[in-house]
């Protein structure tokens, strides 16, 4: 997506604060919020001011700490009821199907499943098995192991235990512990992968749309495997941790 210069430098840094606010724990001091962005106590106090005067944020007057304000919860709830992943995310998956050349999906978590919200062909596209309301299996594809690996460890337990890992494919992950192990890498990489475990001769890269601790969908690339080699491979790859920044930079 094409940059846009922005315009307004205590906008910028009202937008800062509140995204600062949201990371912590509990209500911040003047010193620990001018700390945290690298900002002067005396213009940082300036934007406090006048966003506790707009309910943006509130001061306690016993530990002098800045909270979020009341304001916000009506902002949030109008947001919410008009909020759609695809508007978001589409355009930017259209650059990623554009720059791959390969068929790109985007997808939410439903129940033990993904169920697709949108299928990007490639302009080149082989006939996958996937279409708009379908459903995958969490284990055996690349979004879904992108969403498990945002579970806690006592929730992905309770998913190995109660859903059966069935092949799919001769390369179809059944086994637990070699799943697990996968969903360990997911987190420490911040990508997934589908190696023909879904449909055969069929690899997919993923990863999931995350911001502020709450997931919005997930997204993969997919790709016949006889049109992979190592260096493409990491090319797709790439492109799909800089298409997961993208969007959630705008999350």
């Amino acid at each position: 997506m094409t940059e846009t210069k922005s315009y307004g430098t205590v906008l910028i840094k009202a937008k800062q604060i509140l995204d600062y606010l949201m990371d912590q724990p509990a209500g911040q001091t003047l010193k620990e919020i001018s700390d945290g962005l690298q900002s002067t106590k005396s213009t940082t106090l300036k934007v406090l001011a006048t966003m506790c005067e707009l309910n943006l944020l509130w001061r306690s007057e016993n530990d002098k700490r800045y909270f979020l304000g009341s304001e916000l919860i009506g902002y949030g709830q109008k947001a919410l009821s008009e909020f759609d992943i695809k508007n978001i995310a589409v355009p930017y998956l259209q650059e990623l199907r554009d720059e791959t050349g390969e068929t790109v999906h985007l997808g939410i978590h439903a129940g033990d499943f993904v169920v697709f919200l949108e299928k990007l062909e490639s302009p080149r596209s082989v006939n996958l098995k996937s279409k708009v309301g379908g459903k995958l299996n969490l284990f055996s594809s690349a979004m879904g192991k992108a969403f498990l690996a945002t579970m806690p460890d006592e929730q992905v337990t309770a998913y190995l235990e109660r859903v059966a890992l069935t092949a799919l494919t001769t390369h179809t992950i059944t086994d637990p512990s070699e799943l697990q192990k996968q969903i360990n890498q997911v987190r420490e990489r911040h990508y997934s992968i589908d190696d023909r475990e879904n449909e055969e001769e069929v690899f997919c890269v993923g990863a999931v749309l995350e911001k502020h601790n709450r997931v919005f969908g997930a997204f993969s690339v997919s790709t016949p495997d006889y049109r992979l080699d190592a260096k493409r491979k990491k090319a797709i790859t790439a492109a799909v941790l800089k298409t997961k920044e993208m969007i959630e930079r705008h999350l």
